[in-house]
């Protein structure tokens, strides 16, 4: 009698352990972190024309961050580059970057710091006064001299990033190296070089009941999940 009484508390222990463990893989899997933030970033904007020296263009960017409760999250980034000049074949530069990226997260167990590989697509804009003076790359035969040329190009990121809790915020730092298809010669090459440093505020947010349903599916084998 006392061992049916034994296994039946230990019974009922396991399926009570069971049942926490699963509404806690639940409330990890439903809730999912929104984060917003912007700072200052600096980019050579356009490696194969930017032949100067030191003449990396300074600017802002902002963005948008969406997962990172596991291994993986989304980001949406924007950066707007102050003028530059490219003497004497461009002038008056303008840059614009819109880029969607993936960051693989590695967390310290001690540490409220994260280090993430970037990996994603950009689109770069490039707007300036084409002189067609020390023109070494042939671009006349592309554009009109003495006119402004807007122009864009597709890059492929990939970068590094590393952040750190400050109080309510968190301090990101990236490098990302965007690789795309050069001018004329339409050879693969490396584009730009960016760094970035900056603020972001995150909040809890909720993973849509699609990503719920596809994530939960690992463990409908052993757990009823709803």
């Amino acid at each position: 009698m006392a061992m049916l009484l034994c296994i039946g508390v230990f019974g009922q222990k396991t399926s009570i352990s069971k049942k926490r463990t699963l509404d806690k893989k639940k409330i990890e899997l439903k809730h999912t972190t929104f984060g917003i933030g912007g700072g200052i970033t600096r980019s050579v904007i356009f490696l194969s024309r930017n032949v100067r020296e030191f003449n990396d263009a300074t600017g802002f960017n902002v963005g948008l961050v969406y997962g990172g409760n596991k291994l993986m999250r989304i980001a949406l980034e924007f950066h707007q580059y102050s003028p530059i000049d490219i003497e004497p074949t461009w002038y008056d530069i303008n840059a614009k970057t819109y880029e969607a990226n993936l960051h693989l997260l590695a967390r310290f167990k001690r540490s409220e710091a994260i280090i993430y590989p970037i990996t994603g697509v950009s689109v770069n804009q490039f707007k300036g006064f084409f002189t067609g003076k020390e023109d070494f790359q042939n671009l006349a035969d592309k554009y009109p001299v003495n006119s402004e040329v807007r122009s864009y190009w597709i890059g492929a990121n990939f970068g590094l990033g590393y952040e750190h809790q400050i109080g309510p915020l968190k301090a990101v730092l990236q490098y990302k190296m965007r690789v795309g298809v050069q001018d004329v010669v339409g050879k693969i090459n490396i584009m730009d070089v960016c760094y970035s440093l900056g603020l972001r505020y995150d909040i809890k947010a909720y993973t849509p009941k699609v990503l719920y349903r596809i994530i939960t599916r690992s463990y409908r084998p052993r757990y009823s999940v709803n």
